[in-house]
C-alpha cells in the first residue's frame, strides 16, 4: 500500500514540480476611484512654500525582457498577481520656473520589491526591497522644461525562501503583491530650504513641562543673482515654533540668525520648553504643532510643519506606565487585506478600520507581516491608537538566522523602516517578527544584533514574540511576547509562572492570540473552530491576561484577510479568506468575539456565549462507502469458488499465485478488474480519511508549507475539505496510478530473459494488494478512532507496517512474474522509490530550502531538536 501511495504522490507532485515552470499570466489590479488624499497637508508636507505634484494615474507597463517594448497602460496605484520583471514610465511636464526655483524629489510611498529607479534614463537610486515609504533628490540638470521627462521603474518582484523580507513560505500572512503599490508624487521645496528636520522629546513629568530638542538642516541651493535690496543675501533667521494643533496659537518660540552661503548647508539646534503640557494619551489624542520657518528679512522663504504627540510609554516591574500612571495595553494586529487588491486600501478605508478599531476598546495596534501605509500612522496619532510597527518575519529558519547575508539584508531594511517613520509620533514600539525559539541561538543572536541597531537610533521599546516559552535573556530587547495559536491559556499557566518568574509580569505580553475558525457559526462553544469557540478563547485569554498581570495582549487579527497560500487549518477557500478576524473580510459582520473583548475591554455588560452541544462532523460518506465496498466484496466473494481459491492462495501461498500468474494459468480478468476497483476505492477511502482528519493539524499545514508550493499545499486543502469528492478524486488517481505502475513494471521486464506480458503484471499489482480489502471495517471508522485521540500512534504505525508489507508483496510478485533472484527486484525497487523521494525533495531543497523550514517546524512543535 505504501508503494501505491507513494506513487500517487509523486504523481500528484509530479504534476505540482511542472505546473511551476508553466508560463504564469500577471494580472493587474488599481482600485477604482481612487484618489490621493492631498487635504492631509502634515501627511504630504505641503505648506504656504511647498507642493506636491501627483503621478498617481496612468503609467505604461512592459516586461524588462521585452526588446519590442510593447506597452500597456496601467494605473498607478496598483498591484499585479504573478512574477516578473517589469519597467513602468510615466512622463511630466515640469515649467522652467519649477526647475530653477525649486528642489524636487520623488516620492513613493511604496513598491514592492526592488527596482531601479530612472530619470530620463539616469538611474537615480536602487531600492534593495520592502514597502516602507522613500524620497529621492531629482538632480537638477536631469530635469527638462522644454519636453516630456520620464521616470522609469524597473521592477523586480518574486519572494524566495533565503533572500527576500517577507520569506516565501509565510503562515497566516496577507496576500504580497508585486508592483508600485502605493502613491507617487513629486514634492517641491525652495532652492534654500529646510532640508532635514528632527525633534527629540523630554517629558518631566514631575516639573509638569516637556523639552523639545530640534535639530535642524538647512540647505542653500540657490545660485541665481537676486538683488540685495533686503540687506545680506546670505542672512537668515530660523524660526523655531510650537503650537497648538490649530496652527494659530503660539505656545514657546526662539530664532536664530546666521549667514548661509551658496551650495552650503549648515544644522542648528534649538531646545524649546512647553510649560505645563497637554499628554497625548488614548483617551485625549491630543497633538501640538512644531513648525520651522525660515525667513530672509521680511521675506518667507520656506516653511515645514510636522505633528507631535507629547507622551512618555515606560516599562515598570508589573505593567507599562503611560504618562506617570498604570497603562493596559489592549491591542490588536492589522493588515491592510482588501479583498483581491491586497495590501492596496483607499484613504476612507483605511481611516474606517481604524476607527472601528478604536470604538471597539482597543489603544494600541501592531502593524504585523506587512508594513503600513504612512496614513494609518497619521490615523493612529489623531484617534488614539498606539502604533507598533516590525519587520514582516515569521518562522525564520535559524540556518537563514545565521547567515551573514541574511543578518545585513535585516539591518538594512530595518534602517529603511526607521528612516521612513521616524517622524510618525505615534509609533511606541519597533519589533522584528514572531515565532521566535528562546531555545535558538542564532534567533537570539539575530534578535539582539538587530534590537541593538534600533536602540543606536531611537529610544524607543523594542519587541518580538515567541513560539517556545524557555527564557534566555535578549540583550536590547525589551519586552517578549507570548503566542497562542488556538492553545487555551490554561495549558500554558505553569510555562507563564516559570516565564514570569524569570523575566517579571511587566516585559511580558500576549504578542498574538490567534483562534481559526473553519465551521463557521454553531449552537456553541464545545464545538472547535466556530465562532463561538473563537468567542470563548478570547474570553478566556482576556481573564488569563488579568490573573496573570501581564504588561498586555494583542489579538490576532481585527479582519480577516487573504493569503497567497490556500490554507489547510482556516478550511478550503477559492480565495484564500482566512477567518482568524474578530470582523468579517467585508466588514459587515462583527462576530460574537468581537462583541466579547469590546465588553471587557469597556468594562461593560457582559456578553453571554452558548455552551451549545456537540455536533459529531464524521462524514456520513465514510461509512456508505464502507458498507458500499463491503456489500461488493461480499458479492465477489460469493461470485464463486475460483475467487475464494485464488484470494486464499495469494494470501497465504503467494510464491505459489505469482507463479501461476507468469506461467498464464487461468486468472480472471473479471475477478482481477473487480477487485482492482475495489482496492481502489479502498485505498481511496483510507486516504479521504486521514485528510479529513488532518484538516485542523498545524503542524501538518506548517510541514506542506515548508516546500513553498501553492498548488501542492491548494490540493491537498481541497481533498481535507471535500470528502466526497476526495473519494472520488483519490479512486481515479489510484486507477491512474495502478495502470501507469502496470506499463512502467511491464517496460523494466525488457531488462530480463523472461517474457513478461502486461496482463501478468496487472494481475501481480492487484493481487499483491489483496489484504487491502481487510482494511475496509477500518475505513469505516478511522476517522472516528484519530478524532477519539486514544492510541493515534498505534493506528500510524499499523497503517505503516501494513503499507510496508503490501510493498513487500508486490515487490516478491513482481520477482516471481520476472523469474529472477527476489533480493535484486526488492533493491532496484526500493533504490527507485529514493531516487524519486530524492529528486522530489532535492527539487524544493534548491527552489524553497525546503530542509530549514521543515527543520524549524519539526523543533517549534518540540518533535526535533
Amino acid at each position: 500500500m505504501i508503494f501505491h501511495k507513494s506513487v500517487f504522490c509523486y504523481l500528484f507532485i509530479f504534476a505540482t514540480v511542472f505546473s511551476h515552470l508553466a508560463f504564469s499570466q500577471v494580472i493587474f489590479r488599481d482600485l477604482p476611484n481612487y484618489k490621493l488624499n492631498s487635504s492631509d497637508q502634515l501627511l504630504f508636507d505641503i505648506t504656504s512654500s511647498r507642493d506636491i505634484i501627483s503621478l498617481n494615474g496612468a503609467w505604461k507597463v512592459y516586461t524588462a525582457d521585452d526588446k519590442k517594448k510593447e506597452k500597456v497602460m496601467v494605473t498607478i496605484p496598483s498591484v499585479f498577481k504573478g512574477e516578473g520583471e517589469f519597467v513602468f514610465e510615466k512622463s511630466f511636464n515640469l515649467t522652467n520656473e519649477q526647475i530653477n526655483n525649486h528642489k524636487i524629489s520623488l516620492n513613493f510611498f511604496g513598491i514592492n520589491y526592488s527596482a531601479d529607479i530612472s530619470v530620463n534614463n539616469a538611474i537615480i537610486y536602487r531600492h534593495p526591497g520592502g514597502e516602507f515609504p522613500f524620497s529621492l533628490p531629482i538632480p537638477r540638470d536631469l530635469l527638462k522644461s522644454d519636453k516630456e521627462n520620464i521616470i522609469s521603474v524597473k521592477l523586480f518582484y518574486a519572494l524566495d525562501a533565503l533572500n527576500t523580507i517577507p520569506l516565501k513560505q509565510r503562515f497566516l500572512f496577507p496576500h504580497n503583491f508585486g508592483g508600485i503599490i502605493r502613491d507617487v508624487y513629486l514634492h517641491f521645496t525652495p532652492n534654500i530650504s529646510i532640508t532635514d528636520f528632527n525633534f527629540k522629546k523630554e517629558i518631566d513629568v514631575k516639573n509638569n513641562k516637556a523639552i523639545i530638542s530640534l535639530q535642524t538642516i538647512i540647505d542653500n541651493k540657490e545660485f541665481r543673482k537676486i538683488p540685495d535690496s533686503l540687506g545680506t543675501k546670505s542672512d537668515f533667521i530660523l524660526k523655531a515654533q510650537i503650537l497648538f494643533k490649530d496652527g494659530v496659537s503660539v505656545i514657546t518660540s526662539e530664532q536664530n540668525a546666521f549667514r548661509l552661503e551658496p551650495s552650503k548647508r549648515i544644522e542648528i539646534k534649538n531646545n524649546l520648553t512647553i510649560a505645563s503640557p497637554v499628554l497625548w494619551s488614548p483617551d485625549n489624542p491630543f497633538s501640538y504643532l512644531v513648525r520651522l520657518e525660515l525667513w530672509q528679512g521680511d521675506q518667507l522663504v520656506d516653511r515645514s510643519d510636522k505633528s507631535m504627540a507629547l507622551y512618555n510609554l515606560q516599562l515598570s516591574e508589573n505593567n507599562f506606565i503611560l504618562n506617570g500612571k498604570d497603562f493596559h495595553l489592549y491591542g490588536v494586529t492589522y493588515s491592510a487585506s482588501d479583498f483581491q487588491y491586497g495590501s492596496l486600501s483607499s484613504y476612507e478605508r483605511m481611516e474606517n478600520d481604524l476607527t472601528v478599531i478604536k470604538h471597539a476598546g482597543f489603544n494600541a495596534v501592531r502593524f504585523s507581516r506587512e508594513l503600513p501605509h504612512p496614513y494609518y500612522l497619521r490615523l493612529c496619532e489623531k484617534l488614539g491608537l498606539l502604533a507598533f510597527v516590525e519587520l514582516p518575519i515569521s518562522n525564520l529558519p535559524e540556518n537563514l538566522a545565521a547567515s551573514q547575508n541574511f543578518v545585513e539584508r535585516s539591518k538594512n531594511y530595518l534602517s529603511g523602516l526607521l528612516s521612513a517613520y521616524s517622524s510618525y509620533s505615534a509609533i511606541t514600539g519597533i519589533g522584528f517578527g514572531s515565532s521566535y525559539l528562546f531555545s535558538s541561538d542564532e534567533h537570539r543572536a539575530i534578535l539582539s544584533n538587530l534590537a541593538g541597531q534600533v536602540k543606536k537610533n531611537r529610544n524607543i521599546i523594542t519587541y518580538a514574540s515567541f513560539f517556545d516559552f524557555g527564557y534566555q535573556e535578549i540583550n536590547n530587547l525589551d519586552i517578549y511576547g507570548i503566542e497562542l495559536l488556538n492553545k487555551q491559556p490554561d495549558d500554558i499557566q505553569s510555562k507563564v509562572e516559570n516565564l514570569k518568574t524569570s523575566v517579571g509580569s511587566g516585559k511580558l505580553f500576549i504578542g498574538e492570540a490567534t483562534y481559526i475558525v473553519n465551521i463557521g457559526q454553531t449552537d456553541g462553544y464545545v464545538n472547535k473552530f466556530s465562532y463561538e469557540a473563537q468567542a470563548k478563547f478570547f474570553d478566556d485569554m482576556f481573564s488569563f491576561y488579568e490573573e496573570n498581570n501581564l504588561s498586555g495582549f494583542f489579538v490576532n487579527t481585527m479582519y480577516d484577510i487573504r493569503g497567497d497560500y490556500r490554507s489547510i487549518v482556516c478550511g478550503y477557500n477559492k480565495d484564500n479568506v482566512y477567518n482568524i478576524g474578530l470582523i468579517s473580510e467585508d466588514r459587515n459582520q462583527e462576530r460574537l468575539a468581537f462583541k466579547i473583548l469590546s465588553a471587557r475591554m469597556k468594562n461593560a455588560e457582559k456578553v453571554t456565549i452558548p455552551i451549545g452541544s456537540e455536533k459529531d462532523d464524521a462524514p456520513m460518506i465514510f461509512i456508505i462507502t464502507g458498507l458500499v465496498l463491503a456489500l461488493l466484496m461480499g458479492v465477489l466473494v460469493n461470485s464463486g469458488r475460483k475467487f475464494r481459491d485464488d484470494a486464499s492462495r495469494a494470501l497465504l501461498r503467494p510464491y505459489n499465485f505469482f507463479a501461476d500468474v507468469r506461467d498464464q494459468r487461468i486468472i480472471s480478468a473479471y475477478h482481477s478488474l473487480f477487485l482492482g476497483a475495489i482496492i481502489s476505492l479502498v485505498i481511496s477511502l483510507i486516504l479521504a480519511n486521514l485528510f479529513y482528519y488532518i484538516r485542523n493539524n498545524i503542524l501538518f499545514e506548517r510541514i506542506i508549507l515548508s516546500f513553498g508550493s501553492p498548488d501542492l499545499i491548494a490540493g491537498i486543502s481541497y481533498l481535507a475539505w471535500n470528502p466526497v469528492k476526495a473519494l472520488i478524486w483519490l479512486f481515479i488517481i489510484s486507477v491512474i496510478v495502478m495502470f501507469l505502475l502496470t506499463i512502467v513494471i511491464t517496460a523494466s521486464s525488457f531488462f530480463v530473459r523472461t517474457k513478461v506480458y502486461l496482463s501478468s503484471v496487472f494481475f501481480t499489482i492487484v493481487w499483491s494488494l489483496l489484504p487491502v480489502v481487510l482494511l475496509i471495517p477500518l475505513g469505516i471508522v478511522l476517522y472516528r478512532l484519530l478524532n477519539a485521540g486514544a492510541g493515534n500512534i498505534y493506528i500510524y504505525v499499523f497503517l505503516i507496517l501494513f503499507s510496508l508489507w503490501m510493498l513487500y508483496r508486490l515487490l516478491k510478485g513482481v520477482s516471481v512474474i520476472f523469474d529472477i533472484n527476489a533480493g535484486g527486484i526488492y533493491f532496484y525497487g526500493l533504490l527507485t522509490i529514493a531516487l524519486i523521494k530524492l529528486i522530489f525533495f532535492v527539487y524544493f531543497e534548491v527552489n524553497n530550502s525546503v530542509f530549514q523550514y521543515l527543520k524549524l517546524a519539526l523543533k517549534q512543535f518540540n518533535i526535533f531538536g
